[in-house]
């Protein structure tokens, strides 16, 4: 598989991101947090990624920790996909940075592993 995130990847709809935020379920591993909700329809998994402006004031660190989510979201996101495909499900995730500083990239790597893993075995339990 390629390690692609195209448009149809992505969560746009403003209304499904708030329903996703409100009644989603969370997963922490700090400095990240996974919010998620298995949705009816179409068959897959769809993400946003998010960096508080609040904490970051500068637009070019905000985008510097989102393109590192989006690399390491690319890398090991097939596990989680395949999971929802089985089970004819889509999952939206919503995937948000909690740090205050900005972080290496091995250190993102490795909790985006971690967390998908663990979305892919709650998935995998529904």
């Amino acid at each position: 598989m390629k390690n692609t995130l195209s448009k149809s990847d992505r969560l746009t709809n403003a209304v499904i991101i708030s329903q996703v935020y409100d009644k989603g379920r969370h997963l922490n591993d700090y400095p990240f947090k996974v919010v998620w909700l298995k949705e009816v329809g179409e068959i897959g998994l769809k993400v946003v990624f998010s960096v508080p402006k609040r904490k970051f004031k500068r637009a070019v660190d905000r985008n510097q920790i989102k393109r590192q989510l989006r690399e390491a979201y690319r890398k090991y996101k097939h596990e989680s996909q395949k999971a929802a495909e089985n089970k004819n499900i889509r999952v939206s995730l919503f995937l948000i940075y909690l740090g205050k500083d900005i972080p290496q990239f091995e250190i993102v790597d490795d909790k985006i592993n971690v967390l998908l893993k663990r979305l892919t075995k709650e998935i995998k339990d529904i």
